[in-house]
């Protein structure tokens, strides 16, 4: 007995060494396996990817331009003189598309057909005659006229468009400008060298000209895996410390009418690295370099492309390319943007650029597990530690049979969480400490064995070792786009007055105005977990209670709006730092049920809310205007909310709805208010009772009390207006109360 418990506790020891040496791996103490567990975690996910293959529905069109053989045959050899391109901006222009993106590099200035034909004739001075002399002046009066760069510089200025460019380690080429590196919120270059994102030496930029024209660039290089196959798109890369961004994130902010991202991160070993980023609302996960993992929604052509030549000549109808993101790039051989990926070896770069926009708009990016976290690093000892200890009480058959199953168990799991879940678990480094841990076991018993029947030998040198396992991560990602009807609360807010005040703007600074408001609102919202549902003009929507359940929806929905409230003057005063007008602010919320889902056309699509719940509370954000308040809430939003201390405003029916509603403005937290305003707010209620009982001269004396208590508040002023007007004209003996409101 103590030797059989001698033996085990021999083979439990080997198990927490394997698992050390795992841990200590993956760590990156030791390049060369950590690379060879790369290579195999890349075979399994190539596996995955095909075996998944298949046309996604797209929540916003993304279409590809491309300059093929056929193109170049009708239009002329590459490269074209950039007025093709104006040609090509202004067809994609007046067929309504949304933002174009050009996959194409332009750094260097082409050559002004007058200024070359002028070096040319000054070269041949020799043969200079008269007729040749007057030529000069002809052609320098026309060069100006005839610069494809300028021509094509004014096209970018007038479409919505970002340029790409070209990162590498080579230091000594540094062609074309650069546009602004990332800005934080407070529009200072954010610090890329506190992040793990990859750096470079060298780039290929754009003409300066461009950059100017359209500043709204990105960078289209990737980092292929180390066997050479490009399974991941590098969306934030380190030039010079500062970030930068890609094409692909890029054309996501612009399409999104954002100039800011939001990076998450984790510290380790005094890095911050970086597990997602925050783009107009939607949220993008990454890997610890700033990557994601590209999704294939086919094959090379699945995405809808049409031939840049069909394009100018005007064969592809209007409706074809309306409301779409446009990619501009080639997928001829000669232009070399092939790239060996998981589904092909020849896959066109610009639809891996249009891949991505369209998965990161319409959110099915697959979410990579991070094992390098304490969580990470949790799983796998816990999974080390159980099968130490199991493995050693299996004979060699029942631990082959233990092992098989747990490896199909878990290579099944991981492909159902990756089809399902859209997650994915690199489970290499599972697959090595499991397989260590059978291999020791299995050895270990073997050896035993050998010693008391020579017959091991034989099976010692038929063993064959076994195959990698994958891990089931233990939260996946449980998320739906599926249109569904739910409870839930909704919420709109926006700048009062916004349109007198735009007036005396310029268009950037609206830009600018809005950035700066929507930004701290769309953080609070998140961080009572709320969703956003669309920005329009000065307005920001959002709601809780979906994607994922919130039982709490009405109160989150409460604090965010306290909280906007709260932080109003940070609010202005961050715009009067930028030399911005102050702003007012009214919001609208409203609980019941309603439809979420993901709704829209074929050209556009979003994930959103509608019912009528949805439409009472925009209309209550309008009337914060018409009672001078900052937050209104029907009553359903009210309904057990006793945290909050609450002020009755009115029972109205709005504009669009037969029934009328009791609406009430949250004055802040019940433990926060003092005696003397609870004492106020119960002669108002009583003010109240008796206005809806109809008894004006009780009402008229109770509001005349409040009002010299406080002779700011417009609803007292409001109703001691209306009870002098009904005492002169009185309603109707069944008159309930109601205020009918014939505007929004």
């Amino acid at each position: 007995m103590f030797n059989l418990i001698k033996t085990k506790a021999i083979q439990f020891g080997l198990g927490i060494l394997c698992l050390g040496f795992t841990l200590f791996m993956q760590a990156g103490h030791l390049t060369y396996f950590h690379s060879i567990l790369n290579r195999v975690d890349g075979l399994i996910y190539d596996f995955m990817v095909n075996w998944n293959l298949h046309k996604k529905e797209q929540a916003t069109r993304v279409i590809i331009i491309d300059i093929d053989n056929s193109s170049v045959q009708t239009i002329g050899r590459w490269p074209w003189p950039r007025d093709k391109f104006v040609t090509l901006l202004s067809v994609l222009k007046n067929a309504g598309v949304v933002v174009v993106a050009f996959d194409i590099v332009m750094s260097e200035a082409e050559i002004n057909y007058a200024i070359g034909l002028k070096k040319r004739l000054l070269e041949s001075s020799d043969h200079f005659n008269q007729n040749m002399t007057q030529m000069i002046p002809f052609l320098d009066d026309i060069a100006p006229k005839v610069d494809n760069d300028e021509a094509f510089a004014n096209a970018l200025a007038n479409n919505d468009v970002a340029l790409g460019y070209l990162f590498h380690h080579d230091a000594s080429i540094k062609k074309g400008v650069l546009p602004q590196p990332l800005l934080n919120k407070n529009g200072k270059p954010i610090n890329a060298s506190t992040f793990t994102f990859p750096k470079f030496q060298g780039y290929n930029g754009t003409l300066g000209l461009f950059e100017k024209a359209a500043p709204k660039e990105g960078f289209v290089s990737n980092i292929p895996d180390i066997d050479g196959v490009i399974r991941h798109g590098l969306l934030l890369a380190n030039y010079e410390n500062n970030v930068y961004t890609s094409l692909t994130l890029s054309t996501v902010m612009h399409y999104l009418l954002t100039n800011n991202v939001t990076i998450l991160s984790s510290p380790v070993d005094g890095k911050q690295v970086p597990t997602g980023l925050k783009v107009g609302g939607i949220f993008v996960p990454l890997n610890s370099k700033g990557e994601i993992l590209i999704p294939f929604f086919g094959l090379a052509g699945t995405i809808d492309t049409y031939s840049a030549s069909d394009i100018m000549q005007n064969k592809v109808p209007a409706e074809a390319l309306a409301g779409s993101i446009a990619i501009i790039g080639s997928t001829m051989v000669l232009l070399a943007d092939l790239h060996e990926t998981p589904v092909l070896q020849n896959f066109p770069g610009v639809e891996l650029v249009a891949n991505m926009v369209s998965a990161i708009i319409s959110q099915q990016i697959t979410r990579e597990h991070n094992w390098n976290t304490l969580q990470g690093f949790a799983e796998i000892s816990t999974l080390g530690i159980i099968y130490s200890v199991l493995l050693p009480f299996l004979g060699p058959v029942l631990l082959l049979i233990v092992y098989s199953l747990s490896v199909l168990s878990i290579l099944l799991g991981s492909l159902l969480l990756f089809s399902w879940k859209n997650t994915y678990v690199a489970c290499a480094i599972i697959f090595f400490l499991i397989s260590s841990q059978a291999v020791i076991n299995f050895v270990y018993n073997f050896i035993l064995e050998r010693r008391q029947k020579n017959k091991i030998r034989q099976l010692f040198g038929q063993y064959v070792p076994p195959s990698y396992v994958k891990e089931i991560t233990d939260f996946p990602e449980r998320y739906t786009l599926d249109g569904e009807l739910r409870e839930m609360t909704v919420f709109f807010a926006d700048i009062r007055g916004f349109t007198s005040l735009s007036e005396s703007l310029d268009a950037t600074e609206v830009k600018r105005l809005l950035n700066t408001f929507f930004t701290p609102l769309t953080d609070i919202i998140f961080t009572h977990q709320g969703t956003i549902d669309k920005y329009v003009g000065d307005m920001i929507m959002a709601f809780w209670g979906a994607p994922l359940p919130d039982k709490e929806h009405s109160h989150h929905a409460l604090c965010a709006a306290l909280d906007i409230n709260s932080r109003r003057d940070e609010i202005n005063n961050q715009l009067e730092e930028a030399k911005l007008p102050r702003v007012k602010i009214g919001m609208g919320l409203s609980t019941g049920p309603m439809n979420v889902g993901d709704m829209g056309s074929s050209f556009r699509r979003a994930y959103t809310v509608i019912g009528d719940t949805v439409n009472l509370a925009s209309r209550l954000q309008d009337l914060t205007k018409f009672y001078q308040v900052d937050i209104l809430v029907s009553e359903s939003t009210r309904i057990n909310q006793d945290l909050f201390f609450w002020c009755p405003v009115d029972k109205v029916a709005v504009k669009g709805r037969l029934n009328a509603v009791n609406i009430y403005t949250p004055l802040g937290y019940s433990k926060e208010a003092d005696t003397e305003r609870k004492k106020q707010m119960q002669d108002y209620e009583q003010a109240l009772a008796s206005y809806y009982n109809q008894d004006w001269a009780t009402a008229k004396s109770q509001f005349d009390k409040l009002i010299s208590l406080n002779t700011t508040n417009y609803l007292y002023q409001m109703y001691r207006t209306r009870i002098e007007e009904f005492i002169i004209n009185p309603p109707n003996k069944d008159w309930d109360g109601t205020f009918v409101h014939t505007h929004k």
